[in-house]
């Protein structure tokens, strides 16, 4: 489970991607620098992205998405830079090649971690994956442990407006990339998000109730939106 301190570290990204931008245009307005050749390095802002969620993955899912940021990061640095020259036509099929890799990972490789968490009670967990497709998923459980979702040009949707928790809190650990994420939460269910949105963006409309309201519960949420959407509602 993820805790208030582990939710702070991961918002380190976009405050440091933040002050590098402010840096860049200060040493232009100071004709130190030069932003427009700068700028030809901005595909290491994926592979930052991607090395953090490798080093913070919780599943086996964030670890792939890690990956798939650092390759697709990489690739693009060798083309700005130079190294690569590929054209849109020429590169689109890595999309289907990657998007392969990941299904034979999914299915070759069980999700230990979650079901550990979870205590192997995949009823009060999530596992959801949506490649180049959609998912769509109603939970009703008494005890929901929280797991990890992800969409990779497709698309989830998640209700847990009749869910309930034993428990004072869950962490739900959440990647879209090229894809989107939505969230129906109890109306007693206190939301908090530190997600990393990389060309992307998160959108939390849950109105929050009263933290010290009795049966308030807490769902922490963890991840990344990289060229792609997470909302939350109830």
């Amino acid at each position: 489970m993820h805790t208030n301190e582990d939710l702070r570290m991961r918002g380190i990204i976009p405050a440091i991607v933040v002050i590098g931008i402010g840096v860049l245009l200060l040493l232009r307005n100071m004709d130190i620098a030069f932003v427009q050749d700068l700028w030809r390095y901005w595909p290491g802002i994926l592979i930052a992205v991607g090395l953090a969620r490798l080093v913070d993955a919780h599943h086996q899912q964030a670890q792939v998405t890690g990956g798939i940021l650092v390759g697709v990061g990489a690739i693009l640095l060798a083309n700005t830079l130079g190294f690569l020259h590929l054209t849109w036509n020429d590169a689109w099929p890595l999309v289907l090649i990657g998007a392969g890799i990941v299904m034979l990972y999914t299915r070759l490789v069980p999700p230990r971690q979650a079901a550990q968490r979870v205590g192997g009670d995949i009823e009060g967990s999530l596992n959801e994956n949506a490649i180049f497709g959609g998912v769509s998923r109603k939970l009703t459980t008494e005890d929901f442990r929280g797991g990890q979702v992800s969409a990779m040009f497709g698309g989830v949707e998640i209700d847990l407006r009749r869910a309930n928790m034993r428990g004072d809190s869950a962490s739900i650990d959440v990647s879209a990339i090229f894809g989107g994420v939505e969230f129906k939460i109890p109306s007693n269910w206190i939301v908090i998000s530190q997600m990393t949105a990389v060309f992307g963006g998160v959108d939390n409309k849950c109105v929050q109730p009263d933290a010290d309201m009795p049966g308030v519960k807490r769902l922490y949420v963890a991840g990344s939106a990289t060229f792609g959407g997470i909302e939350f509602k109830n």
